[in-house]
């Protein structure tokens, strides 16, 4: 669900600024998703049609998900894992097709708006909050999605716990549609640092506020850091968003480690053709049938 400049962000209390961290060296809570004010923001980009920071805009989700479906070879009946569901915005469009969705999600709020709409209206979706990294996922699931390049936002150890535990909630032959931020999308940074008042228009928290966002940039991981210091009166928090830019190669080796099948590739997950230039692709996988 590019990802957004908020996708992944993960807190620690306290923590200040004294150069270039080690490679995912903080990942601590998800406080971030938690947090009443930030995860208020979040929820009101996800809900407007054509924001981009929390989710994709709506009319390229009906668009995926109608490639989706035939893709994961899903019908009415069928039983879908949502990894990462956010407020439903693709669990209750599944659902309403006639698929049993469990959506997974760490924000309390943004389930709270997806399971208040499957209900309204009826639909077969359950929310389940946790990390998908720890909370059962269920077995036999039909299919799983991972959706917003939130793959990139783990770190290799952790890349791997998942995809160990996605084999195991698929049945035998089930398929695991994921997205990446390519390798590409890395030349787009530089390390830098800005300070301001108020830092993202009271993005962070109620104003008056400090905000430092410091990015650092690993070439030889094709890795990412964005920082955010936010000084308030009531303290200092310090958010982490790390971003590791893949090849093709690296996710297939990925893959075959934790057992899943040979991948195959498309330029988004509404099915359109791989582009090796581009700075996202998706990826289809299979768990085998034996």
């Amino acid at each position: 669900m590019q990802p957004g400049p908020y996708a992944g962000l993960v807190t620690s209390r306290g923590a200040g600024s004294g150069g270039r961290p080690d490679p995912f060296s903080e990942y601590t809570t998800p406080e971030f998703w938690n947090d009443e004010h930030i995860s208020g923001q979040m929820l009101r980009f996800h809900l407007d049609p054509m924001a981009e920071p929390a989710s994709r805009a709506h009319h390229f989700i009906d668009r995926s998900v109608d490639w989706l479906i035939p893709t994961l070879g899903l019908a009415t009946g069928s039983r879908l894992l949502d990894l990462g569901c956010g407020p439903g915005l693709y669990a209750n469009r599944f659902a309403a097709r006639g698929i049993q969705v469990l959506g997974i999600d760490v924000s309390r709020r943004s389930l709270d708006f997806a399971g208040a709409e499957a209900h309204c209206r009826s639909l077969p979706a359950t929310f389940r909050q946790g990390s998908y990294l720890s909370c059962d996922l269920g077995t036999g699931h039909d299919a799983a999605i991972l959706i917003y390049e939130d793959y990139c936002a783990l770190s290799p150890a952790q890349r791997a716990t998942l995809l160990t535990r996605v084999r195991a909630a698929l049945r035998p032959g089930g398929r695991f549609v994921f997205d990446v931020t390519g390798e590409p999308r890395f030349s787009q940074y530089r390390d830098a640092i800005t300070r301001e008042p108020n830092l993202m228009d009271g993005f962070w928290a109620e104003p008056p506020y400090v905000g430092t966002h410091e990015t650092w940039t690993y070439p030889d991981l094709h890795l990412v850091l964005d920082k955010y210091l936010i000084e308030t009166q009531a303290g200092t928090r310090c958010f982490w968003n790390w971003m590791q830019c893949l090849a093709p190669r690296e996710v297939a080796a990925e893959l075959a480690a934790a057992g899943l099948g040979r991948p195959d590739y498309f330029g988004d997950v509404a099915g359109t053709r791989f582009d090796p230039s581009a700075t996202t692709f998706a990826v289809l996988t299979r768990r085998p049938e034996q």
